[in-house]
């Protein structure tokens, strides 16, 4: 997986669940996720995302094992989160696939040039060293198939609250609402599913949580389909 993830030119790849989860029970998953399935895909969609922060993500981690012993053990990563929620999904049915991506920048509005933004312009220091060890500004986010027609996620930035939930990007980064959770900020706008700014299928999508100055750009280099 590691020599994939280094390799930025963008292709497809089909990836069996089990190379993500070792020790794999899909059995087990199914029975312990299949109440959260509903006639409409959408709800399945929300339930399964609220659903894994209440304890979800750390029981699958610690039953089913993880690819980087380095996030064997549940911590919000993004890397953690995207492929559970990626395996849940596609147990229940979905066509899913896992894009891997890297940050650029934001003049792709403008002239629609991909360039990656160094590692070392990373602002957070705790992370600089992190990115320029695998070469880019990563993130990552799920592509999901429903009724034909493709919708983006990050299963990170949706949390439980009180009976419902709030999603953690600005209403800018999602698109017109569609399905059965709004953002609470802006209730035209969905609270789950993202906003692609490309046109193509090399999907770029936008992230701009509360302490982002401004939103940042992501393009997908690899697409995993989950099988």
């Amino acid at each position: 997986m590691f020599a994939e993830f280094l390799d930025f030119r963008y292709r497809h790849i089909d990836v069996p669940l089990r190379k993500f989860f070792p020790n794999l029970n899909i059995e087990k998953i199914r029975q312990q996720f299949f109440r959260f399935k509903s006639a409409d895909p959408h709800q399945t969609i929300y339930a399964v995302s609220r659903e894994l922060w209440n304890g979800g993500y750390d029981n699958i981690l610690a039953e089913h094992g993880f690819w980087d012993k380095a996030y064997a053990k549940f911590s919000g990563h993004c890397h953690q989160c995207t492929p559970i929620l990626g395996l849940v999904l596609t147990v229940l049915g979905f066509d899913v696939s896992y894009l891997e991506c890297f940050r650029i920048r934001e003049h792709y509005l403008q002239t629609k040039k991909i360039e990656q933004v160094p590692p070392a312009e990373e602002p957070n220091p705790s992370m600089k060293d992190d990115f320029c060890g695998i070469k880019r500004i990563p993130y990552c986010c799920l592509e999901v198939m429903v009724d034909g027609k493709p919708y983006y996620i990050t299963g990170k930035h949706l949390k439980p609250q009180y009976e419902g939930a709030v999603t953690l990007l600005s209403p800018a980064c999602y698109r017109d609402f569609v399905g059965v959770f709004r953002h609470q900020d802006n209730p035209s706008k969905s609270g789950i599913y993202l906003r692609p700014v490309s046109n193509g299928e090399q999907v770029v999508w936008m992230k701009q949580t509360a302490k982002d100055p401004a939103p940042e750009l992501f393009a997908t280099f690899l697409r995993m389909k989950l099988v």
